[in-house]
């Protein structure tokens, strides 16, 4: 149902599915952002899919498929039949995959594989045989190799270790640690990549924790604790927080599964209140939630359950409905869908102009732009290219660490599309017509248009009367 959801939408991709595509166009060991292997699945679905928005997005809907048959196995480990059935239920209806599974995210196969590792770990546990303790390996490192934050999984195994005999067990064989290790190994390749290219991946998720420094939010806190239930899904949680609640009185495996989960909720929980995290962030620590939720709901027939699946499946049927009818969906002027509305339309508009002003460059302002001028005049012979880094600075983006401006373009002329329309910054120009486009009922897309010639490889001053680029998402 959601892979036919994808190809009945009608949203373009957003900036950093975009990115994601253009990652995927030049295969590597890492990028600037995130290590590769989203990147990866989307290379190796476009011979079998192609390049459009819905193949882009396809490998998260099928991790998110994967998703739930581990997670479903895991619970099946815990609990049989009755308690695998509503946990693997729970995941493809909580509302944070119903989201998530129709986009390209590097959640997506975070999760995955963070539910095989989960699941390795315990059929291990429970005493099963060495093909585990090699998809334990693989799940690891091939997670490491998705998003940094599988790393959790150290500390959350430790603690388990702290409160369950069979889990601190487990954790004395040798070749538990031997496949950790070759998880790690699996993952080495991208420090390798990172000690090549000025550690710009380490860097930039440093910079990411860190922001503008820390300060009391209460807002933030609350907002993201908010966020857990929304994504989780409000009922499955509760009933996990109220359990949690029991202390000493907990079973051995809710021990066990509340040590996957709740160190990496507490400890972020604590970071936004001093406002350094994203909702996603604590993605990892949903998926003990979901098995947990399903092993109460078959040992306590919880009454609200059924309501937490009903409101997953409504969810999922209005953003089935709204992704293929965005221009008909918002409230009081808002339009939800207005960052991935427009895009498509705005490059051919580009494009046209490019081609009758003869130039075969065309000059993106900001990471935004790039990406998707990037994806959408991939069939045209048009580069899109970026200005380069201001000296003694860094690559504040992809963009800029690989299509920036160089000397061999200062004497070619290029198109320069841009929201700012101050033309007295930009040396030797020529103005054209902007274009606008529609994002929705009433939303529009501006872009200024200018016809750069000499110095074109050279930085303008900023913008005065316009928006500044903006920096890497994190």
């Amino acid at each position: 149902m959601r892979l036919i959801g994808l190809w009945t939408a009608r949203t373009d991709l957003y900036v950093d599915e975009a990115q994601y595509w253009a990652w995927s166009q030049n295969l590597a060991w890492g990028y600037f952002s995130k290590p590769p292997f989203l990147a990866w699945m989307i290379a190796a679905a476009e011979p079998l899919c192609g390049s459009t928005e819905a193949c882009v997005r396809a490998p998260s809907t099928l991790s998110w498929a994967i998703t739930a048959l581990a997670v479903s196995a895991t619970a099946a480990t815990l609990g049989g039949r009755r308690a695998a059935w509503w946990a693997g239920l729970g995941v493809l209806l909580a509302p944070g995959a119903a989201f998530s599974a129709r986009i390209a995210s590097t959640d997506a196969p975070l999760l995955m594989f963070w539910a095989l590792a989960v699941l390795a770990f315990l059929r291990l546990r429970a005493g099963s045989g060495r093909g585990w303790l090699a998809l334990m390996a693989v799940s690891f490192g091939l997670g490491l190799l998705s998003k940094y934050a599988m790393a959790y999984l150290l500390p959350c195994l430790a603690i388990a270790a702290l409160v369950d005999a069979d889990s601190r067990r487990t954790l004395r064989r040798p070749d538990v640690w031997l496949a950790l290790a070759a998880g790690l190994f699996i993952f080495s390749p991208n420090l390798a990549w990172n000690a090549l290219n000025g550690a710009v991946t380490l860097q930039h998720t440093a910079d990411n924790a860190r922001g503008e420094g820390l300060a009391l939010d209460v807002g933030s806190g609350l907002e993201f604790i908010a966020a857990q239930f929304l994504l989780a899904g409000p009922v499955a949680l509760a009933a996990v927080a109220m359990e949690a609640a029991r202390g000493s009185t907990l079973r051995p495996d809710e021990r066990l599964l509340l040590a996957l989960s709740l160190p990496v909720l507490l400890a972020l929980t604590v970071l936004a209140f001093m406002g350094r995290a994203h909702a996603n962030w604590a993605a990892t620590a949903l998926i003990a939630v979901w098995v947990l939720s399903g092993l109460l709901f078959a040992r306590q027939r919880l009454p609200l359950w059924p309501v937490g699946l009903l409101l997953g499946v409504a969810l999922q049927a209005l953003l089935l409905v709204g992704d293929a009818w965005p221009d008909r969906v918002g409230v009081s002027g808002s339009e939800p869908y207005r960052q991935v509305r427009g895009w498509s339309d705005l490059s051919r508009a580009v494009a046209r102009q490019a081609r009758e002003q003869g130039v075969s460059t065309v000059i993106a302002e900001t990471r935004a732009d790039a990406a998707q001028l990037t994806y959408y005049l991939r069939n045209s012979p048009l580069q899109v290219r970026v200005w380069p880094t201001p000296e003694g600075q860094g690559p504040a983006n992809y963009y800029e660490m690989t299509r920036a401006l160089d000397a061999a373009d200062a004497g070619r002329p290029a198109l320069l599309a841009t929201a700012c329309p101050d033309m007295d910054r930009l040396p030797a120009a020529r103005r054209l017509a902007p274009v606008t486009v529609r994002t929705g009922r009433i939303g529009r897309r501006t872009r200024h248009l200018f016809v750069v010639t000499g110095g074109a490889a050279s930085r303008p001053a900023p913008c005065t009367s316009g928006p500044a680029p903006t920096p890497d998402a994190p």
